[in-house]
């Protein structure tokens, strides 16, 4: 685990190893970015480099005895705050802040990373901000988050921010092929999925995950031919799987992201991101609006957010097929809309 083994990320790594060399790293890193693209690796990189008895160029040995026991996750100055039940609590926080009052035990500095910490409660975000304002020496935070917008100012004002890129394509699909020996093809439609994210890639290469995707679409592509009955039944298997029901929702806005390019293909060449599935969208493309489809983009997002609240998932997810099964058999279907009113950052809001 070195800075030289992280993907995607040169930028960041460019000005990780500027600071190391000019020894102005800060007290505090924040690290953003989706989940996947490989902040929490940076982050326990970092702490080797800062430890390493025998690192050069910015980068660590990873053979001595502290790379080693970082490596492992025993190493006494390395510490890893992630969230206790929904949340990480002031409690937790606290124990940081007495810790930090003593020197490192064995390293030159004591590295605590908060994972995911847009999960901060608001005591404990108020404690945490306490310690960046007086950071004691030789200690050095880094918080990573999906995005800035989680956090209280305060607390992004006090550490110095680096925003992590969503990975490439190409990227992902390389490192699946070298790693996970896929062919091509499979890596390609994996990566396309992915959406920039190499966690999210490697957890498709288990089948059960493709196949359930493929299960949705394929039931959404044919919905225009079901009946009510079946769509009820479609409903209670999809909340019976108890699975990750905001994945599949991030499934069917893919697909509906893939419609809106077969509509608008004439006037924007973008690559279907189900590709695999190209000739459905297709068929299903001319039998819904412009229109219709983006009403059922914002139904999806309406339920997406509704989901992380204590809802009637069945009800919400019978009325999602209700609605599409509506809208697909053209019951008061609406005129088509002129492609030239989107911008294309609202079309690409999509893959936000």
């Amino acid at each position: 685990m070195s800075f030289s083994e992280i993907i995607g990320q040169t930028r960041i790594i460019r000005l990780l190893r500027r600071a190391l060399a000019q020894d102005l790293l800060p007290h505090a890193f924040l690290f953003t970015g989706v989940e996947g693209v490989g902040k929490k690796f940076t982050a326990l990189t970092l702490a080797k480099v800062v430890n390493c008895h025998h690192g050069a160029n910015g980068d660590s040995c990873d053979q001595c005895i502290s790379c080693r026991k970082i490596a492992r996750g025993n190493h006494p100055d390395i510490d890893l705050i992630e969230r206790d039940g929904p949340f990480i609590k002031i409690e937790q926080i606290r124990a940081l802040k007495h810790r930090m009052r003593f020197k490192p035990l064995e390293g030159r500095y004591r590295v605590t990373t908060i994972i995911n910490s847009q999960h901060l409660k608001a005591e404990a975000a108020n404690a945490l901000l306490k310690v960046l304002e007086e950071p004691p020496a030789d200690n050095l935070i880094i918080l990573t988050a999906t995005e800035t917008r989680a956090l209280l100012p305060t607390i992004v004002s006090r550490c110095l921010h680096l925003p992590f890129q969503p990975l490439s394509m190409a990227e992902i699909s390389a490192y699946l092929c070298k790693t996970h020996s896929i062919s091509p093809e499979r890596a390609e439609v994996i990566a396309r999925l992915a959406d920039g994210s190499l966690s999210r890639a490697v957890a498709l290469l288990d089948g059960k995950k493709l196949s359930r995707r493929n299960w949705i679409l394929e039931t959404v592509a044919e919905i225009h031919k079901s009946r009510i009955s079946d769509l009820l039944a479609a409903t209670d298997r999809w909340k019976g799987d108890n699975l990750d029901l905001q994945q599949d929702l991030e499934w069917l806005k893919t697909w509906i992201r893939d419609l809106l390019v077969q509509k608008m293909e004439a006037t924007a060449r973008v690559d279907l991101l189900n590709s695999d599935l190209d000739n459905k969208i297709k068929a299903m493309a001319s039998q819904m609006s412009s229109h219709q489809l983006w009403q059922f983009f914002d139904l999806v997002c309406a339920i997406q957010r509704a989901m992380g609240y204590n809802v009637n998932k069945r009800l919400s997810l019978e009325t999602l097929l209700l609605s599409l099964h509506t809208q697909a058999r053209g019951l008061g279907k609406e005129k088509d809309v002129d492609f030239s009113v989107f911008t294309r950052e609202r079309f690409f809001e999509i893959r936000s």
